[in-house]
């Protein structure tokens, strides 16, 4: 039990956190827990999630992908400009974006793997890029609407529950099994730990630390296309906040950010309980900035929950109360 606990605690910490902020946010605002309201909180913290899947591999491996925003934007108007609201030309437009997501990971992964780019470094310019090229593509034009089946995805519902409930649900599962039981992830775990020693180790880093990039892109670029049919249409910037709220999931969740630990488990977490402080600020009448305020400092107090510093100051107070 105490070897679970201090594997895991901080992903029982999230999930209690969470508990708690829906009580809270209950309290303040009555009609929180109702099936609509949930339904809406559900479907807005996917979005966070499936953004967060691919940052949580990336971050796990040691990494970083700061081109989330503009791979999820471009991902969104591509999509809206070759489907033009047309559902039947989905058939080869959404492979297409996705391809392009997952070429843009691969280019990413490549940088940071053979030409040795510090993960910062080359995926801020490549998010710069995406954001100049789609500039061009575009010249600031609007986009067509959402077609319809994308859009079904995004705010549908099946037996009472969001289409999109269903395709998160199914995107963990796959997570946990590459993180718990593939080869897979016992080699990002070794190479979030050290590169050097599983490099040694007979660990394609190489080969993971591309596929960990690779993942991240064709999950943004997924969330770019399921953010589309929940707005309507796709605009420019629409990918912004979603840099934050993926690592800040990722935190949350229980991973270090210097990689080697965590798990989608404890993202799932972390994005509900942002959505769910979301909801609460404006209960107490806050602002958005106070939200990023409440944001920061949630990261810094899970981040700190989780160091071994931590661990070890309270192993010494437990310690002396003993001694006591």
């Amino acid at each position: 039990m105490s070897q679970f606990w201090s594997r895991n605690r901080l992903i029982v910490l999230a999930y209690v956190a969470m508990i708690v902020l829906l009580l809270v946010t209950a309290t303040f605002s009555p009609g929180f827990l109702s099936a609509s309201n949930m339904r809406s909180t559900l479907v807005l913290a996917a979005f966070v999630g499936i953004a967060a899947l691919g940052q949580t591999f990336v971050i796990i491996g040691g990494g970083i992908d700061l081109s989330l925003p503009w791979v999820l934007n471009c991902a969104a108007i591509l999509m809206t400009m070759l489907a033009g609201s047309q559902d039947g030309a989905l058939v080869w437009v959404m492979p297409l974006v996705l391809a392009a997501g997952i070429g843009v990971g691969m280019i990413n992964g490549v940088g940071v793997a053979i030409f040795g780019v510090p993960p910062i470094i080359m995926t801020l310019a490549v998010n710069v890029i995406l954001q100049g090229l789609i500039l061009v593509f575009t010249g600031g034009s609007p986009t067509p609407p959402a077609p319809a089946l994308v859009q079904f995805l995004a705010v549908g519902r099946v037996w009472g529950i969001p289409v999109i409930a269903f395709l998160w649900a199914a995107l963990a599962i796959i997570a946990w099994v590459l993180l718990s039981k593939a080869p897979f992830g016992r080699h990002l775990y070794a190479l979030g730990t050290s590169a050097k020693v599983a490099q040694f180790s007979g660990v394609p880093t190489t080969r993971t630390t591309v596929l960990t990039y690779t993942i991240s892109g064709l999950t943004a670029a997924l969330t770019g296309i399921l953010l589309t049919g929940y707005s309507g249409q796709a605009y420019l910037g629409m990918g912004d906040a979603y840099l934050f709220t993926s690592i800040a999931a990722v935190a949350i969740g229980g991973a270090s950010i210097l990689g080697g630990s965590g798990h989608y488990i404890g993202t799932i977490a972390g994005a509900l309980v942002l959505t769910i402080l979301s909801g609460l600020l404006p209960a107490l009448n806050l602002s958005s900035g106070a939200l990023l305020v409440v944001y920061g400092v949630v990261i810094l107090l899970t981040v700190a929950l989780g160091s071994e510093r931590f661990a070890d100051l309270g192993s010494i107070l437990l310690g002396r109360r003993g001694s006591k």
